[in-house]
């Protein structure tokens, strides 16, 4: 994180997003729905038929998860504006687009790791995805304390929020690899 302090901001914070994005749609939806995969959960998005759901998200996922990161880094913004503490859009969005990519390209293999050993339990694997998140919560607490002084608890805070609102935004969007 120290090194994003003289990075060019947001540009870094984009970059490292539209990366993250891009591994998604071609490095895990692209391949299940070159294999004819469908998901376990229907889709919630009812002009996608679910034997389409993965060819779909090779285009929409980058779009909905660079649009969410859009949205969570401006509430986060908004917050430290209201309660008077050091905010800037550009270093949120440097810091949480390299913790989304640190945090995204692991989950990856970790979704890939799961689909090799045959688990197929979607359930288990959203936990474990939350749990995963603790790392990239560490990784944005330490960005925000570091680049913008924020204070540890409302940096957990804001991230633990940022995780609230997103999720159920994941949920009507997103599903996972089986």
């Amino acid at each position: 994180m120290e090194g994003l302090r003289g990075k060019p901001a947001p540009q870094w914070g984009v970059y490292a997003q539209v990366l993250r994005a891009v591994l998604d749609a071609l490095l895990l939806y692209l391949p299940l729905a070159l294999m004819g995969w469908q998901p376990s959960t229907p889709s919630y998005l009812t002009f996608i038929p679910d034997e389409r759901y993965y060819a779909a998200m090779i285009w929409l996922a980058p779009v909905f998860l660079v649009c969410q990161w859009l949205l969570l880094s401006a509430v986060v913004y908004v917050i430290l504006r209201l309660m008077g503490q050091t905010s800037d859009i550009d270093q949120i969005l440097n810091i949480t687009g390299m913790s989304a990519l640190v945090v995204g390209a692991f989950l990856v293999v970790w979704d890939w790791l799961w689909i090799l050993v045959g688990w197929r339990d979607i359930y288990l694997l959203g936990i474990s995805h939350l749990l995963l998140n603790g790392w990239g919560i560490a990784i944005t607490v330490t960005g925000f304390k570091r680049i913008l002084g924020i204070p540890v608890w409302l940096g957990v805070a804001l991230t633990l929020l940022w995780i609230a609102l997103g999720l159920p935004m994941a949920i009507l969007f997103m599903r996972g690899p089986f």
